[in-house]
This record gives C-alpha cells, structure tokens and sequence, in this order.
C-alpha cells in the first residue's frame, strides 16, 4: 500500500457467537487464569452483524458488475487464515465475531485468539502515558533526557529551546529517525532496548537520531516510541509490560492484552500464526518484536474496543480511567491529518479516529467516532490482512450508515490502445520519487519504485481518469503530449521528456 506523500518524505469455519456479554468461563474460573473473552452479539444487533457477515465488497465497486459475497470468501480470495473482529454501536460493544483457523487446518479461532497488534501498541502505549501524565508521573512537556538515566539522545536538531519531550516523541513530531521494525524471527538473538536505538548487534534496525527539528512536521517513528519505552522503564524502575499492565491493561479491562516479549508460553494455544502474502505461515509463527511500545502487543479485537470505548468515556467526562481534559487535549490540534499517530477520517460530527497496524504476518485497524460512539477493531493473521480489513470497514460503514470507509462506486469506460501506450512514460513528482508508467497484458500499469506495479482500469469521470480495483488508488492525465501531467496521491507529476 503506498501512502504517496510518505514516498515523497520519506477454511475458514463460521463464526463462533455466544447470546450473553463477554465473562469468565467456568474452566477458566476453576483453574484461576485470567479471564479470557467469549464472542458477543446484543440482543437488536443479530441482523446487523448478518448483514456484515455477508456484505462485503471489494474496495472498488463497479456499477453493475460488483456483487456483495461473504466474509469467508474473501478471506479465501486473501488467503488469510483467521479474521477477529469486534463492532461498536453507540457507545457499547455491538457485536464480536471470529472467522477461520489460528493456522491453516489448524484450531478455530474464536473472540479470545491472540493476535499480534503492530503499530496498535502505539495509541496504547500514548494512553498509558497520558495516565502517567494525568497522575504526574511524568510531564508531556519536558526534555525526555529528564527520565533517560541508561541512554541519551545523540546530539542532533535538538535544542535547549526545543528539546525532545514525550510530547513530540507520542505525536511524531521529534524529528527522530523514521520508519518501523522488521522484528526477529524464532531462534534469532533479541537485541534489548538500547542496542536496538543505537543499531547495535543482534539488532536489525536503524540508529535513532534526531534528522529534523523537533514540533516542525510528523514523521511516523517507531525509534520515537522506543525511546519513550527507555524513558518510562527508566522513570518507574519496571519493564515495559509490567508498566502497560499497571497502568492501562487492567485499569481499563483489557482481559487478554500483553506486552510480554517473547510471547509467554501460557498464551500459545490461542494465538493465531502469521502467514504471508502467498498464504505460507511465517517460520516459527511469528516473529518477536522486543520494540515493545512501537510494535509489541499481543491483544484480541475485543481489547482494542474496550480501550477504545475508555476513550470515548473519557472524551465525554465519564472515565475513571481517563480525565475529560487529556483526551480532549489529544485532539486538540491535528498536524497534517494526524493527532498522535491517529488519523482523522471524515469531517464535523462524523470524524473517526484511526489507527492501523502490521508486523510480518499480521494486520490489523481500529477506529471509533468519538462523537457517536461508533467503531471497530479488525485484527487478522495475514500480510493479505489490510485489504481484507478495509472491505470489513466498508461492511460497517454501509450497514452501519458511515459516512467514512465506503467502498469506490465507478463505472468502467474504453480507452483505445493507442490513447494508453500515449501515456506511457516516466513522471517525475517535485521532491520526490519518479513512477513509471507501462502498457502491458493490455493495461496502463503504474510501476512505483519498490517494484509494485499496479494495473489501472480506466473510469468515466475525467477524460483520462484511471483506478486500481485493489486498492482504490486513482490516477488522471492531463496535458499536451510534451506537457503530460499526470495527478496521483494529490500530487502533480510532469513526463519526462524522451530519452532522459
């Protein structure tokens, strides 16, 4: 998936459903664990979530020929194992509901399957630490190197005037090193936190420095949330996921959730297994993400709509949880679309917090209006898992009557070979990357620099309007043919001309 401005900077069985709310089994009472989540569905909302079961649409829909199927078809189409979801209706947990095997022939999935969460820890650990703030335990605002007592900040952009704080460090705003984390597969060494912000062996990721001034533009960092991890352990003297556990997990009745690294054998029977993109598992299952506050929860989708309706109780000024003020402060003034790691989909009363996730073998989303108390949580065991979950939101939204995540209504047209092989070329985008554009297998084709070659359908609408059925992405031409221009992400590309 190619979010353009980044590129530019930078099986399957029925669900399992029980008729009562989610509570402690008698096995689980008897043995004394902690309690695990049962799958739920309210009394009124049995049609609703049938009506999701069986809507799904791909992401481009076009008119007359799209017809809505299951969600077990398309976890076939997406070769993905097992899908989690849970259903937000006005404040309460609607419906929760799990689809397919934790590998593939392999045990049901059910609403108490562990998943791994990827960038979801986020928005977690941001939570946790606005407690931590609340309680002033630590303040947002100060220079981090306050708390860090076992590592410090390489010299950088910073300044005495504009420091590094938890502030910008939860916001992506630090101007630390962007990017994410591959993880370390089973049997690899596991590099400890300090070797993974100064790139020391066993780790595999990137120093973290400072490259931009502080509070000056967002550029997603899982270095900056490594670093919070350091600062907060270094602040209360304890690891990470006793921190997480304290502070969030149980306050807010997360029954499942965990930062523990590697994931503790007590939880193996229930987790699903990542598979890649071809429908192969991930040797070993998955891969260990000691970059616990960057990409480390292990969580069930109904932990991720638990924490999220926290939220919203505390947005309201009905937590006990969260103070009205903090998460109002949240919100309070978006950068680029985005506040702390959110993104803002939708406008007025109908705008939904969003936040996705992915580690090798896994994806996952959650979004909730906070106005209406509408959302939900997808987590899935497979690298195919984004796309699935994006036609699950659109379920939601259509049923549900969203305003956001629909799918892309568009009627197909005809352009003549020779107007498609006229805009081949290579387009240059200002600062930024050059996609390739090829005719081949009778399709305009959109070759971006990873090598990701998206095959274009031509639209009615623009005259030399185009979209890719897979990921609704869109591209239109305009221009001379020695002034070609072609619009994509919102950008404007110019041809280079012949033989550059």
């Amino acid at each position: 998936m190619h979010t353009f401005p980044m590129l530019l900077i930078g099986i399957f069985t029925s669900s399992v459903v029980a008729s009562a709310p989610a509570d402690l089994s008698v096995a689980d009472e008897q043995a004394g664990l902690q309690p695990r989540w049962h799958c739920f569905t309210a009394e009124d909302a049995q049609d609703r979530k049938q009506q999701v079961e069986h809507g799904m649409l791909p992401r481009v829909v076009f008119v007359g020929e799209s017809q809505a199927i299951s969600i077990e078809s398309r976890m076939v189409h997406y070769k993905t194992p097992a899908l989690s979801v849970a259903v937000i209706r006005r404040g309460k947990l609607d419906w929760s509901a799990a689809w397919g095997q934790l590998q593939t022939d392999g045990l049901d999935a059910g609403c108490d399957s562990l998943f791994q969460a990827g960038s979801l820890a986020k928005p977690t650990t941001l939570l946790a630490a606005l407690r931590m703030q609340q309680q002033e335990v630590i303040d947002f605002d100060l220079d981090v190197e306050t708390y860090l007592t076992s590592y410090h900040l390489p010299a950088g952009r910073q300044t005495d005037a504009n420091p590094i704080t938890f502030r910008n460090l939860l916001s992506h705003t630090s101007g630390i090193t962007p990017g994410g984390y591959a993880g370390y597969a089973q049997g690899q060494p596991i590099p400890d936190d300090l070797q993974t912000v100064r790139a020391q062996a066993p780790s595999n990721s990137r120093m973290v420095e400072v490259r931009d001034v502080p509070n000056t533009a967002v550029r997603y960092s899982g270095g900056g949330y490594t670093v919070v991890e350091i600062a907060l352990q270094d602040r209360l003297k304890k690891p990470f996921e006793q921190i997480m556990r304290t502070w969030l997990i149980a306050p807010v009745g997360m029954r499942q959730a965990d930062f523990t690294q590697p994931a503790p054998a007590s939880s193996l029977e229930h987790t699903a297994r990542g598979h890649l993109a071809d429908g192969g598992e991930v040797p070993g299952g998955w891969h260990n993400h000691p970059e616990q506050a960057a990409a480390g929860l292990w969580a069930t989708a109904s932990d991720m709509a638990v924490l999220l309706l926290e939220m919203r109780k505390g947005y309201l000024g009905r937590s006990k949880v969260f103070t009205q003020a903090s998460i109002r402060e949240l919100l309070a003034k978006p950068v680029e679309g985005h506040v702390y790691g959110f993104r803002l989909i939708g406008e007025g009363d109908q705008v939904f917090i969003t936040h996705y996730g992915g580690t090798v073998g896994y994806r996952a989303g959650m979004t909730l209006n906070l106005k209406t108390g509408d959302g939900a949580v997808f987590l899935t065991n497979s690298d195919n898992g984004s796309e699935l979950g994006a036609e699950f939101l659109g379920a939601v939204s259509r049923v549900h009557d969203w305003p956001a995540f629909g799918e892309a209504q568009v009627t197909r047209a005809i352009q003549p070979v020779d107007v498609l092989q006229s805009l081949t070329g290579r387009y240059q985008f200002k600062d930024g990357p050059a996609v390739s554009v090829v005719y081949e297998n009778a399709a305009l084709t959109l070759v971006f620099p990873n090598g990701d070659r998206y095959a274009m359908v031509p639209i009615t609408g623009a005259p030399l309007e185009f979209i890719h059925p897979e990921t609704a992405v869109r591209a239109s031409f305009d221009g001379e043919s020695t002034d070609l221009r072609m619009q994509l992400y919102g950008e404007t590309g110019q041809r280079e001309a012949s033989g550059e």
